[in-house]
């Protein structure tokens, strides 16, 4: 799978580099984006990666997650940015405390990631490779119950008042951080494609080790 993936980016950068050479000649190119904003939106293909506890272990699956993110290039060489993505995954779990010897059960996961981004672009030109870090949270629900269900109403603005039973479930919210490299592609002044390689930890008290993922992704970048 990841060569798989691997492969998509390098066909993606090539496609990229094949529409930087006609589109070159244009004059409407080049990123000077000073002051500017954009808008982006990722697909993300994370790695499958295994966790261990102090009661046993999880294989958690590879999984292609999406999201949005909104950034400010302050010039042709820095930008910030703020992302947000979300993702599903299966998980193979086993349990090896005393309460649990042996035992072995199968789940998913719901994740969502709000990070905040410094991005380094090395040149100020329409084809340009870049380092980039960021640091915020991650929510990560188990599925797994931990309570007795109850009920709840809310509004809904097309249905009106809505009620249904919950089962509350294990959860927890981290701090996370990655790091990435890659290169951005500008096809127009509106429009650029990013790809890169990236890895986010995830800093969890419960584990033996901080989680990390290896993430691959493109971004679709839209200059508002």
């Amino acid at each position: 799978m990841k060569k798989a993936i691997s492969s998509s980016l390098a066909l993606a950068f090539l496609a990229a580099a094949a529409l930087y050479v006609p589109a070159a000649q244009a004059g409407d190119r080049g990123r000077s984006g000073n002051g500017s904003l954009e808008f982006s939106v990722p697909i993300n293909y994370t790695s499958s990666a295994t966790v261990s506890t102090a009661n046993g272990s999880a294989e958690i699956s590879d999984a292609l997650n999406s999201g949005f993110g909104i950034g400010y290039n302050i010039n042709d060489n820095f930008q910030v940015n703020g992302t947000f993505s979300w993702g599903y995954r299966n998980y193979s779990a086993s349990c090896s405390g005393t309460s649990c010897p042996g035992s072995k059960y199968n789940g998913n996961i719901d994740t969502s990631s709000l990070q905040l981004n410094a991005v380094y672009y090395f040149m100020p030109g329409d084809f340009t490779p870049f380092v980039s870090g960021g640091f915020g949270t991650t929510y990560v629900d188990s599925n797994i119950p931990n309570g007795t269900s109850g009920s709840t109403c809310y509004w809904d603005p097309y249905w009106g008042y809505v009620c249904g039973t919950y089962v509350p479930t294990k959860s927890s919210t981290n701090i996370s951080y990655s790091a990435g490299l890659g290169a951005r592609m500008d096809v127009s002044k509106q429009f650029a494609l990013q790809g890169s390689i990236n890895r986010m930890w995830i800093d969890t008290s419960n584990t033996a080790s901080k989680p990390e993922f290896d993430m691959f992704r493109i971004d679709f970048i839209f200059r508002m």
